[in-house]
């Protein structure tokens, strides 16, 4: 039997930055945190919510020679005023302040914009003023040479 409970927007919006868009519902993200493997034994919530196994979107560029570890993107919303920061970690993620790495992009900014964008259009690569999204073609050009 399902039964509802209040939670705050704060609240809220964390369940939603650890629920993958699409696959899971903020019920499974708790069941998650506080079941961990399912099993029913309660265990200490994970730090990021999500596989820590898996490299992130990102990896293949690093591994490519196209993106540097620690390498900064950032979008900008120029009528707000705002300019979201983003940094590459060393496992192919996106790290923003004050969230746990994510393991794709454009998960990492709607966290920072509010609502869903497509992060491999709109995320900025800082040092070559390039978007994710050329990046994501030449790596597709250097596996078709190949």
């Amino acid at each position: 039997m399902a039964r509802k409970i209040e939670v705050d927007d704060d609240v809220y919006g964390l369940l939603q930055r650890h629920a993958p868009p699409f696959s899971d519902t903020e019920n499974d993200v708790l069941r998650r945190l506080l079941f961990g493997d399912g099993s029913g034994t309660t265990t200490n919530v994970p730090t990021a919510g999500r596989d820590r196994g898996r490299p992130g979107q990102l990896m293949p560029y690093l591994d490519a020679g196209l993106l540097d570890v620690g390498d900064e993107l950032v979008h900008v919303q120029p009528r707000k005023g705002v300019v979201h920061r983003a940094r590459v970690t060393p496992d192919g993620r996106v790290e923003v302040d004050g969230h746990p790495p994510f393991e794709k992009v454009s998960p990492a900014l709607k966290v920072c914009v509010g609502h869903e964008i497509n992060g491999w259009g709109q995320w900025n690569h800082t040092r070559s003023g390039r978007r994710l999204q050329e990046f994501r073609d030449e790596l597709l050009r250097m596996q078709e040479d190949r």
